[in-house]
């Protein structure tokens, strides 16, 4: 059995919470709708990957920070490798 929402009233809310409240119904109606609709999904990130490509050859600072994340990123795969093999060395067993 589903549970049922019960509704919340707005009058006691300020204009920042009800922004807030509508901005996280519409986050879980979109979670929703790509968890269930496959095509949708794909288009979302069709959109997106667009979006990205066009703020990346535009923007110069969007381009920079995207770098050094990426920087980082690599960084910190190469920490967690070290790691990871260090791990299995100790872990062996002669």
């Amino acid at each position: 059995m589903t549970d049922k929402q019960t509704r919340v009233s707005l009058k006691g809310m300020t204009d920042e919470e009800k922004k807030q409240r509508k901005a996280q119904q519409m986050k879980e109606y979109m979670n929703k709708r790509r968890k269930e609709d496959p095509v949708f999904a794909e288009k979302q990130r069709e959109y997106n990957r667009n979006r990205k490509n066009l703020r990346y050859s535009t923007d110069e600072e969007y381009r920079e920070k995207t770098k050094i994340q990426n920087k980082n990123k690599a960084r910190d795969n190469v920490s967690y490798k070290q790691k990871y093999e260090e791990l299995l060395q100790t872990m062996k067993i002669d």
